[in-house]
């Protein structure tokens, strides 16, 4: 998925509008009048694909809402909208989840109007199959993003040609927006191939279509199905190229982007395309020379921080100190460091892809769901101990001083995975719905003294400029 490729034109008409109403679509570009050949076709996935590095400034909103509304992450005090979201304090008029929600939506139109228009283009029809299989995918994964932040949403499975598309759609139940993300998934694992090399690396593939469909089934605690989606990623992992690296580290280099940790990332391209990463500025210590002028935007908490095993390695990825333009060292607070990219020298010109699975998620998608369905059985244990040698420094397939075992009980075990998400996923936009999904988000929380934590919080409210230019679309409770 090389997106700084993507055709200029195919941009143009594939964003003529989404589900937010307000914009009126250029009568002069006319889509049917592009999708005459099999480039149009490829360059009109690639833009589905391009929307996701743009939900926020080089994707970070899946830092924001993902990580900042949790235990895991502080902010620099700088941002009204963040610090709504930070202290539970979100308002419909909040402009990152309005940006959220519109950009989201985004997605999901391009690929409606690519599952729509492909199908009738003269060209090969292998590749034809493929395409819109990578179109379902990604809308999949847009409403999986919607359903999650905001529960029900309209659900959009044409083509918008105009203002008036989609101005009174009401919301789709949950179940509904859920059934239709299977579907889609369930359509693309089937429809794409198993690995892909060169220029097209990074695309959504089979192994992506499996391991994200046990995401889906996880999240809506179908164990059963979870368990047997990721069973069929690790049981098929050497076909899909799926593996850990020896070190935690080398899972986020920039020369193993794309590697066989990945499941599927957002892809960012930088020296100077402007199609680079911004993360590693956000998250460097502020007014530090990373990439010009670090931000400090977001880091960990103490707790956080506090939490790790003095020798669990995931830790190294975080950095108290850095030498300043006159070459001293600064003593700061821990900032993650897992997004380094030496040679950016500007803000969105780093090289880093952004982790949205790694397989390192599907084993312990796998341990989970077989501990939920039948205890700590050795396959679960077996699919979680490489993870945890890993982060000791120890052997993958070698017994180990920190393996879990089956004396921890299903309770045990339970909790020692959800512990073991948090080290392992830190700054990976999964934290608010790991607490989410397991029912922990307001306990969790409050325990740690997050007091504005309520129930309503498990979901995010409906921006309310949607609202005002739909008047069948309701907001979320108590917002």
């Amino acid at each position: 998925m090389k997106i700084n490729h993507i055709l200029y034109s195919s941009l143009l008409v594939l964003g003529l509008s989404a589900c937010s109403l307000e914009e009126t679509p250029p009568s002069a570009l006319a889509p049917v009048n592009f999708y005459t050949s099999a480039g149009d076709a490829v360059a009109a996935v690639n833009a589905v694909y391009d929307v996701a590095n743009q939900i926020g400034d080089q994707s970070r909103n899946f830092i924001i809402m993902g990580d900042i509304p949790s235990d895991d992450m502080n902010l620099l005090l700088n941002n009204a909208d963040r610090i709504q979201i930070w202290s539970f304090q979100t308002i419909p008029t909040n402009g990152i989840v309005a940006q959220s929600w519109q950009i989201l939506y985004q997605g999901v139109n391009r690929a409606n109007t690519a599952i729509e228009r492909i199908p009738g283009i003269q060209m090969d029809e292998n590749l034809k199959k493929r395409l819109v299989g990578e179109a379902k995918f990604m809308r999949a994964f847009y409403y999986f993003y919607l359903v999650r932040w905001w529960g029900g949403v309209p659900l959009m499975l044409t083509e918008t040609k105009s203002l008036a598309d989609g101005r009174d759609v009401k919301r789709a139940t949950a179940d509904e927006v859920y059934a239709q993300i299977i579907k889609d998934l369930t359509d693309a694992e089937t429809a794409l191939p198993d690995r892909f090399t060169g220029a097209d690396l990074g695309r959504a593939t089979a192994g992506s279509a499996k391991a994200m469909l046990a995401k889906v089934y996880l999240q809506r605690k179908d164990f059963t199905n979870a368990r047997t989606k990721s069973k069929e990623v690790i049981d098929n992992a050497a076909k899909y190229g799926y593996g850990l690296f020896d070190r935690y580290a080398d899972a986020f280099a920039i020369s193993n982007k794309n590697g066989r940790e990945s499941v599927f990332e957002i892809q960012f391209v930088g020296q100077g395309t402007g199609q680079g990463s911004g993360m590693v500025t956000y998250f460097a210590p502020e007014n530090s020379p990373v990439t010009g002028r670090g931000f400090g935007s977001f880091f960990p908490t103490t707790e956080f921080y506090n939490s790790f095993d003095p020798t669990d390695k995931r830790r190294e990825l975080f950095i108290n100190s850095y030498v300043d333009g006159g070459g001293r060292t600064v003593n700061t607070f821990q900032h993650f460091n897992k997004y380094q990219d030496p040679s950016a020298r500007a803000f969105g010109d780093a090289n880093n892809n952004f982790p949205i699975i790694r397989y390192a998620d599907v084993l312990l998608m796998f341990a989970e769901a077989e501990n939920e369905l039948n205890g700590p059985t050795a396959l679960a244990l077996n699919a979680a101990n490489p993870i945890r040698r890993r982060a000791f420094g120890f052997g993958l397939n070698a017994t180990s001083p920190v393996d879990f075992t089956a004396a921890l009980g299903k309770e045990g075990f339970r909790q020692r995975l959800y512990d073991e998400r948090r080290w392992e996923f830190n700054a990976e936009g999964q934290r608010w719905f790991d607490l989410v999904r397991t029912g922990r988000l307001v306990s969790v929380l409050k325990a740690k003294g997050k007091e504005n934590v309520q129930e309503k919080h498990n979901l995010f409210p409906i921006p309310q400029r949607e609202i005002d230019l739909n008047p069948n679309l309701t907001q979320n409770p108590n917002y």
